[in-house]
């Protein structure tokens, strides 16, 4: 089981996005994926047109139970998230072995073994993300063209030195993936090759509406063609390359 985190703790950038777009594309190719939605405000699970009523989630990790399991299409399967998930921020913290009750849990649900596990964190760095970094693989970290995305990369580089040495020696930044790119902007490329010394770029998402509307409206398993999603497909050839999955 391979799990990855889709991060930055600075929200508005296309975590969600992100997420849901690569989980519909490598579900869609026959691999089997089952998102988590680590985040109260619950966008993943809207994209997805679900609503957990009954704050699933919150509830697994309070008791450390399995993670609920949402069939969502073929091949894609969802633990759905809710506004419930958010006492869990202050709750949790002070719980003994507070940062592995996602992994846990997650060890506990019915996924196959051979399942690619994409979780969409929170945007913030607080103790739900801190339970997506000691459970994760590797980290697909999402920015914006801007100069504040540099600060915020450099901010959680540090946190991911201090997980890997502290929590979970395997974590990796597996690479980036740019969100809202204009081709005609000089920002783009700055941001890019700063980050790039460093990191593969899994991709670059043009600015479009289609993609957008589609996950906000619970669409997005509907959607076929867009440029974005076009992106979004070049992005998951080159995170496979990457992981060197086949």
């Amino acid at each position: 089981m391979a799990v990855l985190a889709v991060v930055n703790q600075k929200g508005g950038v296309g975590k969600t996005t992100t997420t849901a777009a690569l989980g519909v594309l490598l579900a869609r190719q026959g691999r089997g994926v089952h998102l988590v939605d680590m985040d109260h405000q619950a966008d993943l699970t809207s994209a997805f047109n679900y609503n957990d009523a009954d704050g699933q989630l919150y509830e697994a990790l309070s008791k450390r139970g399995p993670l609920p399991v949402v069939p969502i299409s073929d091949n894609l399967t969802l633990t759905p998230s809710s506004i419930d998930l958010a006492r869990g921020e202050t709750q949790f913290v002070a719980e003994v072995g507070r940062e592995n009750l996602l992994k846990t849990c997650l060890a506990k649900a019915k996924i196959p073994a051979d399942t690619t596990v994409l979780i969409d964190c929170p945007p913030s760095l607080g103790i739900l993300t801190s339970n997506c970094l000691a459970v994760a693989d590797a980290l697909i970290v999402v920015v914006k063209p801007g100069g504040f995305e540099m600060r915020a990369f450099a901010t959680l580089e540090e946190l991911v030195k201090t997980y890997r040495e502290q929590v979970n020696p395997k974590l990796m930044i597996a690479g980036f993936i740019m969100t809202e790119v204009h081709s005609r902007r000089a920002i783009n490329d700055v941001v890019e090759e700063e980050i790039g010394k460093l990191y593969p770029l899994l991709g670059r998402i043009r600015v479009e509406s289609e993609l957008m509307y589609a996950t906000s409206e619970g669409r997005i398993l509907k959607l076929n063609r867009s440029k974005a999603l076009e992106d979004y497909a070049a992005a998951a050839e080159k995170l496979k390359e990457v992981m060197k999955w086949d």
